[in-house]
């Protein structure tokens, strides 16, 4: 059985989980000491481990070298501003997006006492940081009267201590100033049990070519369906799985429209959305999507995702040294 497969068991099942914490804690403490001496040490095991080769940022072919390359070679700290979850809503106003941003209750600059924090939220929101990704840091409230406050708010309290930039080899993370945001709660019309389906458009050079379709997600279960659109709305099936299909969303054509022009100035950025009401509405970009099967098994060997970023108009400033990766 694969490592990834045991990871995903263990996080999938609330009482591995938890007997599991205590390892996850210092794993995490020790990687982020390894990784703050050796900046390019994560990413590169990351890639030997998904690609099967190691991770060539002289001569960067993947998806993953060329994004990779960028972040280290050349200046990225635009991408400090648009990953940061607060900040990034200023760049969506200046496109003349602004309708399509969710509603925000607060922003903390740092973690208020938690009677504050319920008390000025309303019953169903999300809490989140601004600075982490993966689904780090956020927490679905949906009824605060039954929530585990002090669970969530211990959870806060961690996350905003986390050096997340550090400690997964991603310095445009470094530069984030950690806050706390509250926002509005996104009901799934069609289920409200479940979460929202996530839309996640892969933009190359201004251009969507791929849609990651995160459905039935729970953030705390760890366990979601994972499914790959064409820009046709063709499913990509790359193995064995039975699982829902879902509907090509009412809103798709204005949500390539406007990931189209969000993500015009970048070789390759990652916009995502969901869908309320038959609208768009905003999620985040991301210049540094994680190293999964897909892209690695699939994405790369047989579509071939690095062939679609064309770097000949990225400028490089700096060089590497390469006895970190």
């Amino acid at each position: 059985m694969k490592f990834s497969r045991v990871i995903k068991i263990i996080r999938g099942n609330k009482v591995t989980r938890t007997l599991a914490y205590p390892l996850d804690l210092i794993c995490h403490h020790v990687l982020a000491r390894i990784t703050a001496a050796h900046p390019y040490r994560y990413p590169a095991h990351n890639h030997k481990w998904v690609y099967g080769r190691r991770m060539d940022l002289e001569n960067p072919i993947s998806l993953h070298e060329k994004i990779y390359w960028m972040l280290y070679c050349t200046d990225t700290s635009i991408w400090t501003e648009l990953t940061d979850k607060v900040k990034v809503r200023s760049y969506i106003e200046r496109m003349g997006y602004g309708n399509i941003l969710n509603k925000v209750y607060a922003t903390y600059d740092c973690l208020p006492d938690m009677n504050t924090l319920f008390t000025n939220a309303p019953r169903s929101f999300v809490v989140k940081t601004n600075h982490c990704g993966g689904g780090e840091g956020v927490y679905l409230v949906k009824n605060k009267d039954t929530v585990n406050k002090k669970r969530i708010y211990s959870g806060l309290k961690r996350v905003m201590r986390d050096k997340y930039g550090v400690r997964t080899g991603q310095p445009h993370y470094v530069g984030i100033k950690p806050q706390i945001i509250v926002e509005r709660y996104l009901i799934n019309e069609v289920d409200p049990t479940k979460a929202l389906p996530d839309y996640k458009f892969f933009c190359f050079n201004g251009e969507p070519r791929l849609i990651n379709l995160v459905g039935n997600r729970s953030i705390e279960e760890h366990t979601y369906l994972d499914h790959y659109y064409t820009m046709s709305w063709e499913r990509i099936v790359y193995k064995e799985d039975e699982s829902q299909d879902f509907p090509r969303p009412k809103s798709f054509d204005e949500m390539v429209q406007i990931a189209r022009k969000l993500s015009s100035p970048f070789p390759f950025v990652r916009l995502d959305f969901y869908e309320v009401g038959g609208k768009p509405i905003f999620g985040e970009m991301t210049f540094t999507p994680g190293f999964d099967t897909f892209c690695g098994t699939y994405g790369d060997k047989i579509l071939k995702l690095g062939n679609w970023v064309d770097l000949s108009g990225t400028k490089k400033i700096r060089e590497l040294n390469p006895k970190f990766y």
